[in-house]
């Protein structure tokens, strides 16, 4: 996250980060940062982002909302939900490879 997106997210979303939920999966984010990084985007969540972000039922809804607010210019050449069904792709095969190692 860069600042500016720091910035847009207080500013214009104050009212709504107090029903983010406080638990964080720190494996789903972790396999969401692992998932942007493998696809060369430049997208980093903190915890405070996927916590307001979780405030989004749908995971690809929540993908889709953080690229049209944070990285509106990749919609001119790819669909959102192109890009939130790769990113989650991308995300499951990392976390299948960290349980096969883990067992």
């Amino acid at each position: 996250m860069n600042q500016v997106q720091f910035e847009t997210r207080t500013s214009s979303h104050a009212d709504t980060a107090a029903s983010a939920p406080r638990g964080v999966d720190e494996s789903q984010l972790a396999a969401y940062n692992a998932a942007f990084t493998e696809l060369g985007l430049r997208f980093r969540w903190d915890s405070e982002m996927y916590a307001w972000l979780c405030g989004i039922e749908c995971e690809h809804s929540r993908i889709a909302r953080y690229i049209e607010q944070y990285h509106a210019h990749l919609l001119k050449a790819y669909d959102a939900g192109f890009l939130s069904r790769l990113i989650l792709d991308k995300k499951a095969d990392y976390l299948r490879a960290k349980a096969l190692k883990a067992n």
